[in-house]
């Protein structure tokens, strides 16, 4: 009986939220005292539900809501957590430059994470630094950096980024360049690069000057890779309106989704840090200081809180903090590396989120054949919500319902691939596939 009654409440909740939305969206003044009434209504609902539902999922309910009625939830911020850091790990290398800029990928199709890592130096032209991953799953060991590999040539300022851009399945490189961006084609494959001379400025991208460091995501969960830029003029979103194999973005959008950067937050990597299925935030700062903004939209709408500084155990760097993220140690959590001043880069191990997220234990939950290559069965004894696929570098490669019991995986990239189960709860189980 009682589950029926929480059941009535969350359709309440979601009702008046969404006729929240609408009120606030119009903007009519005759409607503020049906606001204010409304704003009532779901604090009374949201108080009600709390000892029902987890805290995530009553954010998720609320969606930018919760700031119209003043409400936030922090149980995320303080369920992460990162060890302290450790300098130059796994047989990284110090490098000549004046700021590291590292970039993880698999570079050489062979299951593991490889790093670029590129160069700012204001005396000289920059490199491109190659370390191979020779280490193995739960234990990565960089080898000795390759100079300018794959056909790179050396460029003033070397930022990269690995992202597949075409769509082709394999890693592109895309590096800011005299206030630009240049875009390196991979005209090689997935398990032997090779790069084209860059192209400036390709896909209708508009950089101005003190705009040029970008992150690379699915921003809108429309399939395709977006980017979003930081610089001295706050955070540029540029929506890709094209495809995933012909992208083409759209005149940037400045400091979209509620984002609020400072005048030093420059270097924006993404990355689902409180295990709630979206993307949030993490920006390093010129001072060496790291912002986190928390995704209290949805997948597809994004909408970020006020920033947190230094959350999660994380503390300050040296200047130019450059955090990118990966599942270095094959856990099934995003680890954090910071490149910084003087060329080096410190280890933030992640060693998971506690409080509201439970691990379920003592289930029945299989997929197979494990490894795959073309359909991937699914078989538990527990009932899901939702399925979510990650990559080695965290980034959601796809989401299902709950119910599935076949998974199509014919389509994908070779490598290890991390399938989350949630079952709406604050309940979660993980189980790791390779993709032959």
């Amino acid at each position: 009986m009682k589950q029926v009654h929480h059941a009535r409440k969350q359709r309440q909740l979601r009702y008046r939220v969404k006729r929240l939305n609408v009120l606030l969206r119009d903007g009519r003044n005759k409607a503020q005292q049906e606001i204010a009434a409304l704003i009532n209504k779901i604090r009374v609902l949201t108080k009600e539900l709390s000892g029902a539902l987890p805290s995530f999922q009553l954010q998720k309910m609320l969606g930018p809501a919760a700031i119209a009625i003043g409400m936030s939830f922090v149980t995320h911020a303080d369920a992460q957590s990162f060890k302290p850091p450790v300098l130059n790990p796994f047989g990284l290398i110090l490098t000549n430059s004046e700021v590291a800029l590292p970039s993880f990928g698999d570079l050489d199709g062979d299951g593991d994470i490889d790093i670029l890592i590129g160069e700012y130096n204001s005396m000289a032209n920059a490199k491109w630094r190659f370390q191979k991953n020779t280490g193995n799953p739960l234990a990565p060991q960089f080898v000795a950096p390759q100079i300018n590999p794959f056909g790179l040539t050396a460029q003033e300022v070397a930022f990269p980024h690995l992202v597949d851009l075409d769509g082709d399945s394999d890693l592109d490189i895309v590096s800011v360049e005299n206030y630009g961006l240049s875009f390196f084609k991979n005209s090689g494959s997935a398990t032997a690069p090779q790069f084209d001379a860059p192209v400036l400025n390709p896909f209708g991208i508009t950089f101005q000057e003190g705009t040029s460091f970008p992150a690379f995501a699915d921003i809108d969960d429309d399939g395709d890779v977006d980017i979003m830029a930081f610089g001295e003029y706050g955070a540029l979103f540029f929506e890709n309106t094209g495809s995933v194999t012909n992208p083409q973005f759209a005149l940037p959008v400045t400091n979209p989704f509620g984002l609020t950067p400072s005048v030093y937050t420059y270097f924006p990597d993404f990355a689902d840090l409180d295990g709630d299925g979206d993307k949030d935030l993490l920006v390093g700062e010129l001072y060496g200081t790291m912002q986190y903004f928390k995704n209290i939209g949805t997948v597809s709408s994004p909408q970020f809180a006020a920033p947190v500084e230094n959350p999660f155990g994380l503390v300050t760097t040296n200047y130019y903090a450059v955090p990118t993220f990966a599942d270095l140690d094959n856990d099934g959590d995003q680890d954090l590396l910071v490149g910084e001043y003087y060329g080096n880069m410190q280890y933030f191990e992640n060693t998971g989120v506690s409080g509201t997220h439970t691990q379920l234990s003592n289930i029945q939950l299989d997929l197979f054949p494990n490894p795959a290559q073309d359909v991937l069965a699914v078989s538990s004894d527990t009932k899901f919500e939702r399925i979510e696929a990650y990559d080695v570098l965290g980034r959601l490669q796809a989401q299902y319902d709950g119910a599935v019991v076949a998974i199509d995986v014919s389509s994908w990239s070779s490598g290890t691939y991390l399938f989350k189960f949630l079952d709406g709860k604050g309940g979660y189980a993980t189980k790791k596939v390779q993709k032959e």
